[in-house]
């Protein structure tokens, strides 16, 4: 198993895969006693932002010195140890002071854990279950650690209402919140939350760990951490299911050929994506992450770095893209594609988006 780097602590067990530098920054917080009330912790899709703030859990609520020898506390390991009851229960979502609440999280006036399934902003009453809970103390662990995973998708309400808690925080509660950037969340909620940057892991990174974490042979694990773009999370799931890469090639397949195609069909194109990002908003923006992996590809074929190729088996199409569209084209499409992706995480009108992306799209020579 991979372990931290010596900065980090060589002995304590973090499951986040890179980003050492968040790590080091966690693990110096606590060390040092400093441990903020409210964090915001961004980055790209599966890069493993949720996997930290579950690291960072484990750590601040660890009894690493109930597993301890006596008389040897200079070799015991640094939270988070991965051995204790804590870190164990915590890992497996079966620990009391440890809560993670997303969008289909059952609130107390859900009739059913099925009206929660079909929700898909954060609700102001899933906030105030937080509020209700966090003004009681620790039931069995240190401290009381509420995750909002995917912040971004906190209706207004909801925002304002944990905007009071994040003003006046219990000093045993520690909120951790997750979303794409800084700039997905309201600024009066950022703004009281300490920032924690994720970064896209290198592949070589992902690759040591799909091989040591997970025993998948080399051959193997290469070829989907450079698929991954910089997820591992990605990776992870991709080793067990064949489907996500298949899924992600004809993604490819249907983006080239999109580019290459007129404008009926472009129009016909975003009509049946505003539908996908209606029925599964997810898949909807997995679908605009392989539009820009296609323009890299295109960009680093013109620029002859053939080996950062993650859609090798479509080289002949992505050259021939290569030739035809233009450095100015590529870049022009690349902010189209940002832009349109900023809009949909704004909950601007799907249809018009994806409309608007289709017309301002660049049209190889």
């Amino acid at each position: 198993m991979l372990t931290a780097s010596p900065d980090v602590g060589s002995s304590s067990q973090w499951q986040t895969i890179g980003n050492r530098a968040a790590i080091t920054l966690l693990n110096g917080a606590i060390k040092q006693q400093r441990v903020s009330h409210a964090y915001l912790f961004t980055g790209p899709n599966r890069v493993g932002k949720r996997t930290l703030a579950i690291d960072f859990a484990r750590a601040l609520n660890c009894n690493v010195q109930d597993i301890a020898a006596p008389g040897w506390g200079d070799l015991q390991p640094a939270p988070p140890c991965g051995q204790c009851s804590a870190c164990d229960r915590i890992a497996r979502s079966n620990f009391a002071d440890v809560q993670i609440i997303t969008s289909s999280t059952q609130s107390s006036k859900d009739p059913d854990a099925r009206s929660a399934q079909r929700r898909v902003m954060i609700g102001i009453d899933l906030i105030k279950d937080l509020q209700s809970d966090a003004i009681l103390e620790p039931y069995e662990g240190r401290v009381k650690v509420f995750i909002i995973d995917e912040a971004n998708r906190m209706s207004q309400d909801a925002a304002n209402a944990l905007l009071k808690t994040l003003e006046e925080p219990p000093s045993s509660v520690h909120i951790i919140l997750t979303a794409p950037s800084e700039e997905s969340v309201p600024e009066t909620i950022a703004s009281r939350c300490h920032l924690v940057r994720l970064r896209s892991v290198p592949p070589e990174t992902i690759t040591d760990a799909l091989i040591e974490r997970y025993g998948v042979p080399q051959a193997e694990a290469e070829p989907l951490a450079k698929m991954s773009m910089g997820a591992p999370g990605w990776a992870i799931a991709a080793r067990k299911d064949p489907s996500l890469i298949d899924a992600r090639k004809q993604s490819a397949s249907r983006i080239i050929d999109v580019i290459k195609a007129d404008l009926p069909d472009r129009f016909d194109y975003a009509f049946k994506m505003t539908q996908e990002f209606r029925r599964d908003r997810a898949s909807g923006l997995e679908e605009i992450a392989r539009w820009l992996e296609i323009l890299r590809d295109v960009a680093m074929l013109q620029n002859e770095l053939y080996q950062h190729i993650v859609f090798g088996d479509r080289i002949e199409e992505l050259t021939d893209l290569a030739k035809k569209l233009t450095t100015q084209d590529l870049a022009h499409a690349t902010s189209t594609v940002q832009n349109t992706r900023d809009a949909l995480m704004s909950n601007s009108y799907p249809q018009l988006a994806f409309d608007a992306m289709m017309l301002q799209m660049p049209t190889p020579a």
